[in-house]
Formats: structure tokens, sequence, C-alpha cells
């Protein structure tokens, strides 16, 4: 026991024994006392004092352990156990979401307004509503022109056409076909002597024009599927000078999978029979075989292949073109570079010069242009989701370039006449396009050309360079406006006399078209055609309307 508790417990055992013994000895002390003084008594009065001892309390204070601990060195080892997983795999079904957000169809839609210059324009669509079996509608329009030009001749004009289409879907087939007729009425005005020199019908130049387009393909889209295609389309054309071109193209090609790539060969044969006015016909054939190898590897996608091409007139040739392009995806749908080359015999044909330049001769030379490099390259950028930037150059050298020649005035009326020149060009091509959605968008475009002719000095009607710029915005889903605006730099006329050239200045046209929507059947619209009134001629003598405008009225029912 330790010194501090053995004191401890000597006083709590001895102290009774000493009171005791303690009074005792008082009470002794004081019989003697009493017996010495006798019978007197003394009585003692005090205060009462109570005492408190003091408390000895047992530290509770946790004393130190010294005790030293060891950590046995232990070492665990896991024996892995493979226990073979039984699963069943079981399709899943496709889930079916219902598309709340699918638009109503309508059958029909019209639309239809007036101009100045005594302008009726209409258009009729009729269309078969959704449907998973077949496709079909029918297109009708008119738009006609008898306003007057100043110091001219009368340069009324109109076009009416109607035009058939449908699709109809098998299981591993689609067949589709388009069929249609215009009715095309122009004026040769180009004279400024007396406006009344001539009468309406011996300027006038019409044309009748039918054509359609038939084919069948294969839907399936099975990488292990044979792919084919079939098809014929045609076109007849003849105007009231009695020329008359008709057109039969057979068309195909198969392909199929093969060795991470596909392979595709086209076949074409193109024939065409001209019959100029008074003159005997003239058989123009082409025959076309267009083989193709596509394929991708890492950021590469790539297609090679040839075109192989007989051409049968009065005489036969045959040509041969590489082909190549390449595209070389940098960051995918952000940057990618390609180019292309290649070569091919373009066919001119009756029906394509006249609707590009309706007033020409009662005879045109029909000859095929001979493309025999084509090359070109630039960059695609995308800055963003909403911007994207295109900047190419192109290089071609052409045998027969097609060209129109304004033929020396006789009685004062200005004709035109096609020519053919060898012609190598170079055209630089940049684009810009910016489209948030469905409610703004604006896109530039900037193509300058260089062309080196062989005979002639100019390239008539050919511009040095076009700038164009076209913009949208939707103002609340109610108000639609749109704008195209471009430049045409100057371009070169044949003069009258030996050679001598007439600069046709350049020209600015601006259009800006305003759509209010009342309701989603029902609309109303406003177009400004040449809202500045430039004065410009895109043929020579033969110029423009300047400011005109039309209103009218769509309706959906």
């Amino acid at each position: 026991m330790k010194p501090d508790s053995m004191k401890i417990f000597f006083y709590r055992s001895a102290l009774p024994t000493l009171i005791i013994c303690f009074c005792s000895f008082i009470y002794q002390t004081g019989s003697a006392q009493t017996s010495n003084l006798g019978d007197e008594q003394i009585n003692v009065v005090k205060p009462y004092e109570p005492t408190l001892s003091d408390a000895f309390k047992i530290s509770d204070v946790p004393g130190r352990d010294t005790a030293v601990a060891y950590t046995p060195d232990l070492t665990y080892t896991v024996q892995p156990v493979r226990y073979e997983t039984v699963y069943t795999i079981t399709p899943i079904k496709p889930v079916k979401i219902k598309d709340e957000t699918i638009k109503d169809l309508y059958r029909g839609f019209v639309k239809g307004g007036y101009g100045t210059k005594n302008t009726p324009y209409i258009e009729v669509f009729y269309n078969a509503l959704r449907s998973k079996d077949f496709d079909a509608g029918v297109h009708l329009s008119h738009i006609s022109s008898s306003g007057k030009i100043k110091d001219y001749g009368y340069p009324g004009m109109s076009e009416t056409g109607i035009d058939l289409f449908g699709k109809k879907f098998f299981d591993q087939t689609l067949l589709e076909g388009r069929i249609g007729y215009n009715r095309l009425v122009y004026h040769y005005y180009g004279y400024n002597d007396p406006p009344d020199i001539f009468s309406k019908s011996e300027t006038k130049h019409s044309f009748d024009d039918l054509q359609g387009d038939f084919s069948f393909k294969s839907i399936n889209k099975s990488s292990e599927s044979f792919r084919y295609m079939g098809g014929v389309a045609f076109h007849n054309i003849s105007d009231n000078n009695d020329n008359n071109e008709s057109r039969i193209l057979l068309k195909g090609s198969g392909g199929k999978a093969i060795a991470d790539g596909n392979l595709d060969v086209g076949v074409e044969l193109d024939f065409m029979k001209y019959k100029p006015s008074g003159l005997s016909d003239e058989n123009l054939n082409i025959y076309r075989m267009m083989p193709r190898y596509k394929g991708s590897m890492d950021k590469v996608d790539f297609e090679a292949g040839f075109n192989a091409v007989v051409e049968s007139n009065d005489k036969t040739k045959s040509h041969l073109y590489p082909y190549a392009n390449i595209i070389l995806n940098m960051v995918p749908d952000a940057f990618s570079i390609f180019a292309n080359l290649g070569g091919n015999l373009e066919r001119n044909s009756f029906r394509d010069l006249s609707l590009e330049n309706p007033f020409t001769a009662s005879y045109l030379e029909l000859r095929n242009t001979n493309v025999k490099l084509d090359i070109s390259g630039g960059v695609k950028i995308r800055l963003e989701r909403e911007l994207f930037l295109i900047g190419s150059a192109r290089f071609t050298d052409a045998k027969h370039q097609a060209y129109f020649l304004n033929v020396p005035a006789q009685n004062t009326l200005v004709v035109y006449d096609v020519i053919y020149d060898n012609t190598t060009t170079l055209n630089l091509h940049g684009e810009v396009k910016y489209e948030q959605d469905e409610n703004t968008g604006v896109s530039g475009v900037f193509d300058y050309y260089s062309y080196n002719t062989h005979d002639l000095d100019k390239p008539l009607f050919k511009p040095d360079y076009k700038i164009s710029f076209s913009a949208f915005h939707n103002l609340g889903e109610k108000i639609f406006l749109s704008t195209q605006l471009t430049y045409v730099a100057s371009r070169y006329a044949m003069g009258y006399s030996t050679s001598d050239f007439i600069t046709m200045k350049g020209y600015f046209d601006g259009n800006i078209m305003v759509d209010y929507r009342y309701s989603k059947v029902l609309s109303l619209f406003l177009n400004l055609n040449n809202f500045t009134g430039s004065k410009y001629a895109r043929w020579y003598n033969y110029p423009s309307y300047r400011f005109a405008a039309m209103a009218g009225i769509s309706w959906s029912f």
C-alpha cells in the first residue's frame, strides 16, 4: 500500500479511540476537582462552534501506461478463383416515341400576286399526304410581263409550266419519276430604231419543252448488299423557228462494298438528234463509263477512278480522263482540306443554250466541250456551329468552250450566235456563311475569273468577278425578311467593226422580299426587285427592267 493511503487508513482507524480516551480523562479530572471543591457547582456556557474535518479524495486522473507494444508482421495471400458466368442475351425491342412536333401537312398550296410592268404570277402545288407507300403531286406555274422599256421594242415574255412527280416505295427498291411541260415565250426587243418597226409576231421566239426522268434504285443500306440503279431521261424541245431537238439518256450503275471501301460503276448511253431549221438532222451521241472506288482511312476520305467517253458525231472520238477526289479532315467537322482532279466531255445542247440566252438565231452550231483538265482544291472551316468559311481555286483547260456572239444587226434587230474557242480558266472562290437555326442567316460569295482564250481577244459576256450577298431574318415567327444583292463586273460584247469590242459596264442588282405570316395557312408577301433602279443589260442591247414590285398572297389548304 502507498504511504499516503497508509496515513489515511491510520487516521480513520485511531481517531475514535483517541476521542474515547480523551473524554475519560476529562471526566476523571472533573471528578477529582469536584471532590476538592466541595458541593459548589460550576456551569460553563459558550457558543457552539462546529468544525468540519478536511476530506481526502482519491485522484481520478489516469496514470501513464509505460508498457511497450509490439506489432507483429503479418503476410496475407489471396488465391484467385474464377467463376464461370452464365448469361443469356435477350433482344431489346425498339421503343416507339411519338413525335409530338410533327407538323400538319396540307395537300395544296397556292401562291399568287401581281406586279408592276403588268406582271401576273401564280403557282399551285397539290401533293399527297404523308405515306409509307408512295408520294405524288403536281406543280403548276405561270409568270408573264408585258411592260415597256423606253426606246426599245416590245419586251413581253411568259413562262408557263406543269410538272407531275411521284415515288413508289417497295421493300428493297424505290421507283420514282417526273414529267413536265413548259411553254416559254420571249421577244427580240433588242433594237432601238423606231420601236414599231417590227410587230410582236415578228419578234416572237417561243419554245415548247417536254422533259422527263424515271428511275429505280435499291434502298437497302446494308454494306453487304449489292447497290443498283437504272433509269431513263429524255427531252424534246422545239421553237417557232422550226428547230427541234430530241434526247434520250439511258443510265445505270451498280456497286458493292469491297476491301473496306465501295466500288461503283456507272454507265450512260446518251442519244441526241438535232434538226435545225432547213438543214439535215445531226446525230450527236455520247457513251460513258465511270468506275469509282471510294474509301477512307484515319482522317482521309478518298475517291478514285476514271471517265471513259466515246463521242459519236460525224466522227468517232475516244477520251479518257482521270478522276480523283480527296478530303483530309484535319479537325473533324471543323477544318478540312480537299482536292479534285478530273476531266469530262460536256454536252452543249440546243435546249441548254436557248434557255440560257433566248435571243439566239434560228440556227446554232452544236459542239461538245472537251474539258481535258479540271483541277481544284481548297479548305472548309467551321469556326463555330453557325459560322462556315470556304476558300478554293480551280483551273480548267477546255477545248471548244461555248461563247455567245452578238451577230451584226440585220434590220437593226440584234440576235446571238454561238462560237467556240479553246480556253484556260482560273477561278478563285471565297464564301462566308452564318446561320443561326432558322431565324437568321447571312452569306457572302466572291468569285474571280481569269480567261485565256486562243482565238478570241476577249471572253465574250464573261465578267472578271462577281460578288453576291444574301441574308434572311425571322421576326417573331410572323415576319420573314430576306434580301439578295449582286454585283457583276464589266463584260465584253463584239463590236460590229473588225476587232472592235464593246465594254458593258458592271451592274448592281438588289432584291428585297417581305413575307407576313398571318396564320399557319395564310400569308402576304411583297417583293421589290432592282430596288436601286440600276440600268443594266445582261445581253448587249437587251436592257432589263429597272425597279419592279410585286405583292400577293399564299394559302395552304
